[in-house]
């Protein structure tokens, strides 16, 4: 009995272009879910998301709130609603999470079953 393994060339550069894709499906699905709870009644986050100069993505799976102050309106408990979005919250990207995970996983999914053709 003889056995021959053989490998696919292309597995690898197909699996990274993959995740690579996934990563950036992940990446542009977090900053549009997370537009709804940032707190847009400061006049630098009017534009979060939207602008390269409000949130900076260099880096796959790093997003970056850019504007002053971010940190701070990130993990302060202060009234975001105040003047301006009713559904600001603190901690925007965890609320985000546990609203939202499950349209980015199926998208996540759906590009990985069009891989597995």
């Amino acid at each position: 009995m003889e056995v021959t393994l053989t490998f696919n060339k292309g597995f690898k550069g197909r699996r990274q272009q993959m995740f690579a894709e996934m990563q950036t499906f992940i990446d542009a699905g977090c900053i549009e879910k997370m537009q709804p709870f940032v707190p847009v009644a400061r006049s630098f986050y009017k534009n979060a998301g939207k602008l390269k100069a409000s949130v900076r993505n260099e880096q796959p799976g790093l997003i970056e709130y850019t504007a002053p102050r971010a940190r701070h309106d990130y993990y302060a408990a202060v009234n975001h609603a105040h003047g301006g979005n009713k559904q600001a919250q603190r901690m925007w990207f965890e609320y985000m999470k546990s609203r939202g995970s499950r349209d980015i996983a199926g998208g996540v999914a759906a590009i990985a079953r069009r891989y597995s053709k």
